[in-house]
C-alpha cells in the first residue's frame, strides 16, 4: 500500500485560517483523511501480526477481501472507508487488538467494514461479523434486519446474502458469478407503519454502541441519500444506484441506522415521510448557500458525506462532529432553510479544522497542563483545542449571517440577522484574543493560524451594524458572562 503525501503550502493554511479554502481545499482534506483511514487499517494489521496465531491470520484474511474489493472497484471501496462511522470503527478494531483478550476477530468493528466493502464492490467474499441487535450494520450501506440473531451470534456474509446460525436470510446485492444487482424485492419491502425502527430492548440499559432491536417486517434498511448534485436536487430513491453499489461520490446520505454514525445514541429508522422532509430541507439549505455563499457551498458539497439524525429535544436544536468521524454531521432537523445552511457550515468547519490539525501541529501538546478557558457560546470552561474549534466554527457563522443580514428583505429578519453576526463575530474575536494572551499553548504554526483569524475577525468586526443590534448582542453575550460565572461558583472546587 503506498499513499501520497500532503502538503498544505502556507497561503492554501491561511486561507483556511481566515475561514476560507474552498471546495478544492475540501477535497484536499478529504484526500488526507482517506489517506489516514489508509494509515488506520495499516494500523490494525501491524497490531494483529504483533500477535500472531490465528487472529493475525483472520485479520490478514479480511485485509486479503478489503484488498481485493479495492482493485476491482476502488472507487465503491473508497466510498465505504470514507463513510463516517469507519474511522471509530477502526480505531476501535485497533484498541481492541491492544487488549489482552481481543475476543475472536469477527467481533472487531473491521469485519462489518470489510463485509460492507465486499457488498459495494460485488466480491461473492465469505466475511464473519457479529449480529448487533436483530441483525448486522453495514457501515455506509445500511442494516439488515435477522431476528434469530442474539447480539454477539455469528452472523455469515455469503455471495450478496447474510445468513445467520440458525438458517435466516437476507439477500442484499445479489451477486453470481461477479455480477451485481439490486437488493431483492423482500429487501426492499416497506414495514408497517410506525413500525419501522430501531428501539431499545425492553427493560435494558443497552450499552452504548450496541444496534438497538428491530420492530416491523423490513429485512433490509439501506441508507437513503437525502441531496446530491446530479440535477441539483433531491432524488427518489435509496442508497443503492442501479448495480446496487452504493451512492455516487458526491452524494449526502440520511444515516439512521448506525449507533456508532450518532456515537451510540438511539437509532430511529424514519418513515417515508420524515425522508422527505430531510431531503427539502437539506435541498433548501444547498439552494441558499450557492446563491449567496457560494464558498460555503462548495465546501459543504465537496466534505459532507452523511447527516445522523438525532431525535428532536424540545424544540432545541443540536448539532455536533468528531475527530474520526469526517465528513459526518448528527443533528436534529433544522427548523428553516436559513438554520439549516448555518449547521452544515458550521460543522464544515470543524471537519476542516480537524483534517488541518491531522496534517499540522497547531497546538503545543508538550506545553504541560492546559488551561481551561472561557468560551463565550459555552457554559463550561474548554480546553484550548475546544476554543480553537469554536472561534474557527463561529467566525462563519458570523460572517454568514452578515451575509444574510444584507440579502433579508423583511425588517424583522434583517435584524436577527444583524443580531447575530454581531454576536458572533464579537464572541470569536474574543476567543481568538484568549488563544493569542495564552500563547504557550499554540505552536508557532498555531500562533500564526490565530493571528491570520483573528485578522478575519477584525476585518469582519468593520462591516456597519445598527447600534440597536450590536446593543442586543452585547447584552446577550454579558447574560451568558454573567451565567458562565455563575455555574462556576456553584461548581465544586478540584480534589472536592
Amino acid at each position: 500500500m503506498t499513499l501520497r503525501a500532503f502538503r498544505l503550502d502556507l497561503s492554501l493554511l491561511e486561507a483556511l485560517a481566515r475561514g476560507g479554502g474552498g471546495a478544492g481545499a475540501l477535497r484536499l482534506l478529504a484526500d488526507a483523511e482517506y489517506g489516514r483511514r489508509l494509515l488506520l487499517l495499516r494500523a490494525v494489521l501491524d497490531r494483529a501480526r504483533e500477535r500472531g496465531g490465528a487472529v493475525a491470520a483472520e485479520v490478514a484474511g479480511l485485509f486479503a477481501v478489503l484488498a481485493q474489493a479495492r482493485r476491482v472497484a476502488p472507487e465503491a471501496t473508497r466510498r465505504v472507508l470514507a463513510h463516517p462511522s469507519v474511522g471509530p470503527r477502526l480505531v476501535a478494531s485497533w484498541q481492541a487488538l491492544g487488549d489482552p483478550d481481543p475476543g475472536p476477530v469477527a467481533a472487531l468493528p473491521l469485519a462489518e467494514v470489510t463485509a460492507s466493502a465486499a457488498l459495494a464492490a460485488g466480491l461473492p467474499a465469505e466475511v464473519t461479523l457479529t449480529a448487533q441487535g436483530p441483525g448486522a450494520v453495514l457501515p455506509g450501506l445500511g442494516a439488515a434486519v435477522l431476528p434469530d440473531a442474539p447480539p454477539g451470534s455469528p452472523v455469515r456474509l455469503r455471495n450478496g446474502a447474510l445468513e445467520t446460525e440458525g438458517g435466516d436470510s437476507v439477500r442484499l446485492w445479489g451477486v453470481a458469478a461477479g455480477s451485481r444487482t439490486s437488493p431483492g424485492a423482500e429487501a426492499r419491502a416497506e414495514a408497517p407503519a410506525g413500525a419501522d425502527r430501531w428501539v431499545r430492548r425492553a427493560g435494558s440499559a443497552q450499552a452504548p454502541g450496541r444496534a438497538p432491536v428491530a420492530a416491523g417486517d423490513v429485512r433490509w434498511w439501506p441508507l437513503r441519500v437525502v441531496w446530491t448534485p446530479r440535477g441539483g436536487g433531491v432524488p427518489a430513491a435509496d442508497v443503492g444506484g442501479p448495480d446496487g453499489a452504493g451512492p455516487s461520490a458526491s452524494a449526502i446520505v440520511l444515516d439512521d441506522v448506525d449507533p456508532v454514525a450518532a456515537a451510540g445514541a438511539p437509532r430511529v429508522r424514519l418513515g417515508a415521510g420524515e425522508v422527505r422532509a430531510w431531503q427539502a430541507g437539506a435541498a433548501a439549505a444547498l439552494r441558499l448557500l450557492r446563491m449567496r455563499h457560494p464558498g460555503y457551498a462548495g465546501e459543504v458539497a465537496a466534505g459532507l458525506r452523511a447527516l445522523v439524525p438525532l431525535p428532536a429535544n424540545a424544540g432545541a436544536h443540536r448539532s455536533g462532529s468528531a475527530a474520526e468521524r469526517f465528513g459526518g454531521v448528527t443533528l436534529t432537523r433544522p427548523a428553516s432553510p436559513p438554520a439549516f445552511a448555518e449547521t452544515l457550515v458550521h460543522e464544515t468547519q470543524h471537519s476542516k479544522l480537524v483534517a488541518v490539525m491531522h496534517l499540522v501541529d497547531l497546538l503545543d501538546t508538550d506545553a504541560g497542563e492546559q488551561p481551561l478557558l472561557y468560551a463565550p457560546w459555552r457554559d463550561d470552561p474548554r480546553p484550548p483545542a475546544g476554543l480553537l474549534h469554536g472561534t474557527y466554527a463561529f467566525l462563519s457563522v458570523a460572517r454568514f449571517w452578515s451575509v444574510e443580514a444584507g440579502a433579508a428583505r423583511d425588517p424583522e429578519g434583517r435584524y436577527d440577522a444583524q443580531v447575530r453576526c454581531a454576536r458572533w463575530r464579537e464572541a470569536a474575536s474574543e476567543a481568538a484574543g484568549t488563544l493569542l494572551a495564552h500563547a504557550d499553548v499554540l505552536t508557532g504554526t498555531g500562533r500564526r493560524f490565530v493571528t491570520v483569524m483573528d485578522g478575519a475577525l477584525a476585518g469582519l468586526r468593520r462591516v456597519p451594524l445598527p447600534a440597536a443590534a450590536v446593543r442586543e448582542a452585547r447584552r446577550q453575550a454579558e447574560e451568558h458572562r454573567t451565567r458562565w460565572r455563575a455555574r462556576q461558583d456553584r461548581s465544586p472546587s478540584p480534589g472536592v
